[in-house]
């Protein structure tokens, strides 16, 4: 049975405890980055398709600090003001992904950087916390 007083502390992001906000930092961006070298590396292979493996994890650093920030946080009072504003608010995230996406694998075509985009993009909502709590049960809390 895991003891998850002990997870929390680990998983708590407050700038109060900058140790579990960087803890959970790299823990996240490790985590994700596999699951993202594994999605791009899939479609690389599949569509003959360059994709530097580092390029990985820099994105999924980049979006760990996007998500802890969270831009819909930050621009959502602004979008809010636009006439389809609400709709660019449910749409950020996947726009944000997207273009990411193509920032760091400019050598994928943007129709797989479309599909990788929305696939990395449901995964890191409902994949990657898994598996980032499951990893961080393995660390040692000091």
């Amino acid at each position: 049975m895991i003891d998850l007083s002990s997870l929390t502390s680990i998983l708590e992001l407050s700038l109060t405890d900058p140790i579990g906000l960087a803890t959970n930092l790299i823990i996240s961006t490790i985590v994700s980055g596999i699951v993202i070298l594994v999605i791009v590396m899939i479609f690389a292979k599949k569509f003959a398709e360059q994709a530097n493996p580092v390029n990985a994890f820099i994105l999924a650093l980049v979006v760990t600090v996007i998500n802890l920030f969270g831009i819909v946080a930050i621009l959502g009072g602004v979008l809010a003001m636009l006439p389809f504003g609400s709709l660019v608010i449910m749409l950020l995230p996947v726009l944000v992904w997207i273009v990411l996406m193509k920032l760091f694998f400019r050598d994928v075509s943007f129709l797989h950087v479309l599909v990788m985009a929305v696939i990395c993009y449901l995964v890191s909502i409902y994949i990657v916390p898994m598996l980032v709590v499951s990893v961080a049960s393995l660390i040692p809390v000091v």
